[in-house]
């Protein structure tokens, strides 16, 4: 049996078994074609239409390949509703079963595209949740679109589940902070220096609190904006070995406990590089369309999540000190994912499934 093929029968059987309905004659297509973008992403290290297809398996010619995969991003039926959400839906059931901690961050993704999305923290890693992708080489979304965003990320959270929301300067807007505080969420968002705070009726700034380095200051409850819409903690922390203060705004109990989880938030960023630059280059795909870019998300997001899971399952099993090192383990569970796909291809041994909780268990 060939890598490829033995990659795409891994796939599909864990996809089908996400599905808890039986699919039409062209969901089943459309979902053949899914996993054999999957399995020429993971192979080929690129999200390119000629390398993905290359590693895809059968007797078509790779021109006929392109061909599919192109007709695939084109199709309005094909969304991340029906080909990622089921699937994404058993993982975050098995998180929940703890705090759900969710970073938002936007990036560029294609030419003249950039991605609004919103991930899970996992050991480490940030995992693909759901996202939304317009035209734009760079900038801030509109509060809007981040209120939007996260409305379909609560649709689909467990009822009664503990969530802390982490984000970055972008993320400050006080509609925005009201909507994570309806739904009974926990928050820690950047905010600049010259954002206005009121406490008993008295202005002020965040940079009129701001310590001495090495210090952190916070005031418990204070009207956040000129409009004084939404109370919040203001918390500057300025580390020993920080260049600048960091500016919160949160409604955890302590801006200890603020700045603990914030930090976290800079696994987004990691998520974001490792499907670009350190992983497969999803910059590079040549689509201008958003909703085409969205679909290769689709691809490239369960792709990453595979890889996520290799990686702990190579640290669970003890794996790490024979692809890597004994001594010790500095690679990422997404390289470490990466190198025993390859390791167990080459020795031409079982791969294990294709996802991180298809039975109902995480592996954590």
């Amino acid at each position: 049996m060939s890598d490829s093929y033995n990659i795409y029968r891994t796939i599909y059987s864990a996809l089908q078994k996400a599905w808890d309905f039986d699919p039409s004659k062209r969901q089943s297509n459309s979902l053949n074609i899914l996993t054999g973008f999957i399995c020429g992403i993971v192979q080929s290290k690129s999200v390119k239409l000629a390398n993905v297809a290359g590693d895809i398996p059968g007797s078509s010619k790779e021109e006929s390949q392109i061909m599919r995969l192109r007709r695939w991003l084109s199709n309005e039926k094909v969304s991340v509703d029906l080909f990622y959400l089921p699937f994404i839906e058993v993982l975050i059931k098995c998180l929940a079963k703890q705090t759900l901690v969710l970073a938002i961050d936007g990036s560029t993704t294609a030419k003249g595209c950039i991605t609004l999305m919103v991930s899970m923290i996992y050991k480490g890693r940030s995992l693909p949740l759901l996202w939304v992708t317009r035209q734009g080489k760079k900038g801030h979304f509109p509060q809007d679109m981040h209120i939007e965003l996260i409305k379909s990320v609560q649709a689909i959270i467990p009822e009664g589940t503990a969530v802390i929301c982490l984000g970055d300067g972008e993320f400050d807007g006080a509609d925005w902070l009201k909507t994570l505080s309806d739904y009974g969420w926990e928050y820690a968002c950047r905010t600049a220096n010259n954002a206005v705070l009121y406490e008993n009726g008295e202005e002020f700034t965040f940079k009129d609190i701001c310590p001495e380095q090495g210090g952190m200051t916070e005031i418990p409850a204070v009207e956040f904006t000129r409009k004084r819409s939404i109370i919040v903690r203001a918390v500057v922390y300025w580390g020993e070995k920080y260049k600048d203060p960091i500016y919160l705004v949160t409604n955890l109990p302590t801006g200890g406990e603020a700045f603990n989880w914030y930090r976290k938030r800079f696994r987004i960023e990691t998520l974001f590089s490792d499907l670009k630059g350190r992983g497969f280059n999803l910059q590079k795909s040549g689509l201008r369309a958003p909703e085409r870019v969205s679909r290769l998300i689709i691809a490239a997001a369960l792709a990453y999540i595979w890889m996520v899971y290799l990686g702990e399952l190579t640290k669970k099993k003890g794996w790490d000190k024979i692809i890597h090192r004994k001594d010790r383990c500095d690679l990422s569970l997404f390289t470490l994912g990466m190198r025993l796909l390859k390791r167990l291809l080459r020795e031409e041994k079982a791969l294990p499934q294709f996802c991180l909780a298809l039975s109902g268990k995480a592996l954590l």
